[in-house]
């Protein structure tokens, strides 16, 4: 079922914020495995029914989701060693030596580890029809992705010293040729898991939630099959411009982010070609998508490259609705529209009635701020926070006197808990409320997931220990979304 607006008997709903890198496995790092089954059996059992998650792509060694190499394909440590040494036969005391108890995610060492459990099941695997059937379903991408793969491990990081997309087959020696067997192999493993955790997850009434960043990076799958698609300099395909922000209250002289831009006019041509496969795969595994900076899709702020910051760059229009009318198959969209949004992107997302969102931590400040209680719509999703922003009892520990007291007045609170607050967010008028699964527990800014702008240690890497898992009070949760009448017979159906 749909959630509609009704004015008279309005359909809500709720879920958890929890990307899979944060569950606590035995292996550094959370999978598609067991634990994320059980994982759904507590959100099904508490009448919770979205779990969402992070982009799932391969990243670097920070481990950030949001800085991958293509905008499609599944980073390897996602794979679960004990599916993997069940479906191969593999003893799984091999790999003790590989386990992890370190409190943060390593994600380099974590990433080397899967790496040899997948290289063990890959010298067992045979193909089969559901091999040969999933090459067949993501033909569009999963050879020039494995190709990609295989160039980034033998030839360097830099994809324009290699050989373009058209000739990188014939030009694969024997070496190359095992390594791209392998990752074809590896990323079966990887959507074959995921797919079966989505069916088991609908099966429980629980919807999927993924994550689309608008950019992708340069040195991605993406820009060097695709070149034409991003605006380069002809002939070397260097950039000319990226992406950014605008100078702001938080940045006088703006932002550079170092993602190429699309040639919106280029993309036309081709009716968004490329957005329809990006679309079309990504609902394969998810049932809902939260479109990261869903206001570059208006306009975004660019800056030369050549240039020192983004002080003096410029705007440049995006395609509008022209894009979301191509567009044959995609999933239910959730439009991040937080920062800087002028009516033209508020008129983009309710022409095609995606929910906005809503965070709680924003309330602060008057009553033409949407982020207050007062202001939240129906067609709205509620965070308790996103992953950029601390949990909720770390943002309120650091607030001023002044703002605590004129929060407790706003929420007709006195010395409030977490529960206190997930019990106010709950009632709101959002079809849809997010809480992050820090905010379950009411751990402080030692569990916060990531700070914006900056590349430190603790960014992306924290994950749930064994006792915390243990200590969610999900009957808890449970109650109050009852209570708040968001306990929802079928969203799946």
């Amino acid at each position: 079922m749909v959630l509609k607006d009704s004015i008279s008997n309005p359909v809500k709903a709720s879920g958890v914020l929890c990307h899979i890198t944060s569950l606590a496995t035995s292996y550094g790092v959370g999978d598609f495995g067991p634990v994320a089954y059980e994982f759904i059996d507590h959100l099904a059992d508490s009448h919770q029914h979205y779990w969402q998650i992070l982009p799932i792509g391969n990243t670097n060694d920070s481990g950030c989701p949001y800085a991958t190499d293509s905008a499609f394909g599944c980073a390897d440590f996602y794979v679960s060693p004990d599916l993997l040494c069940k479906e191969y036969n593999i003893v799984p005391q091999k790999f003790n030596l590989y386990f992890s108890s370190k409190e943060r995610v390593d994600f380099k060492n974590v990433a080397n580890n899967k790496r040899v459990i997948l290289e063990a099941a890959f010298a067992l695997f045979s193909p089969t029809p559901r091999y040969e059937a999933f090459l067949k379903d993501e033909s569009s991408w999963i050879e020039a992705y494995a190709l990609f793969r295989t160039f980034s491990e033998t030839r360097g990081q830099d994809w324009r010293k290699w050989p373009t997309y058209q000739n990188a087959q014939s030009e694969l020696n024997e070496f190359e040729k095992q390594k791209y067997q392998f990752h074809l192999f590896a990323q079966f493993t990887c959507f074959n898991q995921l797919c079966e955790l989505k069916k088991y997850a609908n099966k429980r009434n629980i919807k999927l939630v993924g994550d689309l960043p608008i950019f992708v990076s340069y040195f991605s799958m993406d820009v060097w099959k695709n070149p034409d698609q991003f605006y380069l300099e002809k002939g070397t395909y260097n950039m000319v411009y990226e992406t950014g922000a605008a100078p702001d209250g938080f940045s006088a002289t703006g932002q550079k982010w170092g993602t190429p831009i699309y040639d919106w006019e280029y993309q036309k041509k081709t009716n968004f070609q490329w957005w329809n496969e990006r679309l079309s795969f990504l609902k394969r595994y998810f049932d809902v998508v939260r479109i990261d900076h869903f206001r570059g899709f208006n306009a975004t702020w660019i800056s030369e490259v050549a240039a020192p910051d983004a002080a003096n760059g410029k705007w440049y229009p995006g395609p509008g609705s022209e894009l979301f009318k191509n567009l044959k198959n995609y999933p239910e969209i959730i439009a991040e529209d937080l920062g800087y949004i002028t009516p033209d992107v508020d008129a983009l997302r309710d022409e095609f009635g995606f929910p906005g969102m809503k965070v709680f931590q924003f309330m602060l400040g008057g009553d033409d701020n949407p982020h207050k209680l007062q202001n939240y719509t129906y067609n709205s999703a509620a965070y308790s926070g996103t992953h950029d922003c601390d949990t909720l009892m770390g943002w309120y520990k650091h607030l001023s006197p002044s703002e605590k007291e004129a929060i407790n007045i706003e929420l007709n609170v006195s010395f409030p808990t977490h529960w206190d607050f997930l019990k106010i967010l709950l009632r709101s008028p959002s079809k849809i409320v997010f809480i992050q699964v820090q905010d379950l527990l009411g751990l402080g800014s030692s569990a916060r997931f990531n700070y914006p702008g900056t590349v430190q240690d603790v960014n992306w890497t924290w994950k749930l220990s064994f006792k915390e898992t243990r200590h969610i009070d999900w009957a808890r949760l449970g109650r109050l979304t009852l209570d708040a009448k968001r306990a929802v017979e079928n969203v799946c159906g």
